[in-house]
């Protein structure tokens, strides 16, 4: 962090808040002790797999990590051109498309290091507090905002025009984008259309009160022990997109406040927890399944949310002979054609990089159409932007359809560092609905009430730093 540099909250204000040193202690001890306290599934960021695909770690190792990657910060390192961090698979394509970027700027050497899931975030926020960041990272949608208040990335203007609106807007604070979408994710709707049209429909409805006639259907015509859909209880991200779909935000007062006891998200709640009641979905988590691709395919469950990854897991792991078993399609809403979440990871630059004119070359470089279709070839990653859909192998693949139609039917989640662990607030408290009865009433206010102690914080200093400017601007008035 760069001294002397008042920090700014990263809300959807036009004016920025700036805090003081002593808010800047407070906030930063407020986000340790969202660290620590957080349970092995509760650091989960934008883009990772699944639940199960990245392991979190509990409160004392997390913060061993972070005390580790703190003194390793400032190592040595190899001499490299350009320092670039990147997570898992993407780091392993990063370290196939370099050579490509190599060769357009001759004696340049990129160094690709591969973070864990685990702990990605914690390695970027030590390196900056040891003032040794990368040039460039991956930085996932939901970790975005911690690294604008902190200033520890510079804003960038988009190198092209034709990204998806939401993925851009995700990257926007105070007026300026602070991250080049990479690549984007949504939620779409996996199914059986053979098992579809034995219950008498020809393609999933657009509507939830059509879509819960098809899955009454489609029950009666199932075996014992096989259900119409498949909402593993412990993936928060279904109950997001259905309150996504609704008109009035979970969050209200400028993000200061829960609003998830309002009747919009009733309304989602109560169609999250009738499925189950209904025996339309299994009570279990995706920890219980056997394998989830060969039981779809054998007619276990008919529908399933999920996203892109799951194309390549589905081909992967079933033989030739059932890949036309399964199909994809956008999701329905309350009203009609439903919105969806939009995920994702963006590359981002650190200001304290002394190397910024190569790492906006590397940016640009990697966003490139030929750049974004290869990442999809490398990892499944979807573009962010529309030219690369038009280039093989991603044009003509009809079962990426449905996300190509959904990026046009996203909508950005509130844009503040408490985010994730607020959404995980909500798996708790719909698992208690769904598993324990808890009312919904009940349940819906008393995450309120939770949701708006974690946000204290954010709302004392948010107040402090008005206070302090308008004493400053009377100040100047006298």
């Amino acid at each position: 962090m760069r001294p002397g540099v008042p920090l700014t909250w990263p809300e959807n204000t036009e004016r920025p808040v700036r805090l003081t040193a002593q808010s800047t202690v407070r906030l930063l001890k407020a986000w340790t002790a969202v660290i620590t306290r957080r349970g092995p599934d509760e650091f989960a960021a934008r883009g990772v797999r699944s639940s199960s695909a990245a392991r979190r770690l509990r409160g004392p190792q997390a913060a061993a990590v972070a005390t580790a990657a703190l003194a390793c910060a400032g190592c040595a390192r190899s001499p490299c051109g350009l320092n670039v961090w990147a997570v898992g698979v993407e780091a392993n394509a990063l370290q196939r498309m370099v050579p490509g970027f190599e060769r357009r700027h001759p004696g340049t050497h990129v160094c690709v290091e591969n973070l864990a899931w685990s702990s990605a975030q914690a390695r970027l926020l030590s390196s900056v507090a040891a003032g040794d960041p990368p040039d460039v990272a991956q930085v996932g949608d939901t970790d975005l905002s911690t690294l604008v208040t902190l200033h520890a990335i510079i804003p960038q203007r988009p190198v092209a025009g034709d990204f998806f609106k939401a993925a851009l807007a995700v990257t926007r604070f105070h007026g300026r984008y602070y991250g080049t979408p990479w690549y984007v994710d949504t939620r779409v709707l996996f199914y059986l259309p053979a098992v579809l049209h034995r219950a008498g429909y020809r393609r999933p409805a657009r509507t939830w009160s059509g879509w819960l006639k098809q899955l009454q259907a489609v029950r009666r015509i199932l075996k014992p022990g096989q259900y119409p859909l498949l909402a593993p209880i412990n993936e928060y991200e279904f109950l997001e997109v259905l309150a996504l779909q609704e008109p009035v935000p979970v969050l209200r007062d400028g993000d200061r406040y829960g609003n998830f006891a309002s009747p919009s998200f009733r309304a989602a709640l109560a169609f999250y927890r009738n499925l189950y009641a209904q025996h339309l979905a299994p009570r279990i988590t995706d920890r219980q399944l056997i394998n989830l691709w060969w039981q779809m395919a054998r007619g276990d469950f008919a529908f399933y949310v999920s996203g892109p990854w799951n194309i390549g897991e589905f081909r992967r792991f079933l033989p030739p002979r059932d890949q036309d078993l399964w199909m994809t399609a956008p999701l329905p809403g309350p009203r009609g054609p439903g919105a969806s979440l939009i995920d994702g990871s963006d590359l981002v630059i650190f200001a304290q990089s002394h190397h910024q004119p190569l790492a906006r070359a590397f940016v640009r470089y990697m966003v490139e159409n030929h750049q974004q279709a290869r990442l999809f070839e490398l990892t499944g990653d979807l573009p962010a932007r529309h030219g690369p859909w038009a280039f093989p192998p991603l044009a003509g693949d009809r079962k990426l359809n449905a996300f190509r139609t959904q990026l046009e039917r996203v909508q950005p989640f509130q844009k503040i560092p408490e985010w994730g662990e607020i959404m995980h607030g909500m798996r708790r408290m719909s698992e208690q609905v769904v598993i324990g009865g808890l009312p919904i009433r009940a349940a819906t206010e008393q995450l309120d009430r939770r949701v708006n102690y974690w946000l204290s914080a954010r709302r004392q200093i948010l107040s402090e730093a008005r206070e302090k400017g308008r004493a400053r601007a009377g100040e100047k008035q006298r």
